[in-house]
């Protein structure tokens, strides 16, 4: 089964409901669900998420639960020293998706699932978007 990490962003899009990309990213988030893929999403992401909507929209308590419900699906992807250390090293411009690409090589994961492609260019791990992520599972 591929292992895939879902990019923060294409979370937030799910759990914020963000329009216009909640349709797509839903879309891509359920194969997890559906068990076509296996899910991951990087620990700093975690953290990021949990942030964000703890102190802007939910509070903590809402937020634990709304995270302990989507990590019964997915696996978190560690951050650790090797990681960090291999992401300050990465050609990878933008230090927490530098982050992200070590994290999911640490992992095994074969594919990142973001809305913000062009950040990974220099990843070993390929990236895609949720549209192409979804086409390429039908193929």
């Amino acid at each position: 089964m591929k292992r895939v990490l879902f990019d923060s962003d294409v979370v937030i899009d799910v759990l914020a409901q963000r329009q216009p990309f909640f349709p797509t990213s839903v879309l891509a988030l359920n194969t997890v669900a559906q068990g076509r893929v296996e899910g991951y999403v990087s620990g700093h992401a975690v953290t990021n998420i949990f942030y964000i909507f703890a102190s802007c929209q939910l509070g903590s308590e809402t937020t634990r639960e709304l995270l302990t419900r989507l990590l019964l699906k997915l696996k978190v992807a560690s951050v650790t020293d090797a990681v960090v250390r291999q992401a300050l090293s990465s050609p990878i411009t933008d230090f927490e998706d530098a982050v992200t690409s070590a994290a999911a090589i640490a992992s095994g994961v074969e594919l990142i699932v973001t809305r913000n492609t062009s950040d990974f260019q220099s990843s070993p791990v390929e990236a895609m978007s949720p549209d192409m992520f979804l086409t390429t599972l039908s193929l």
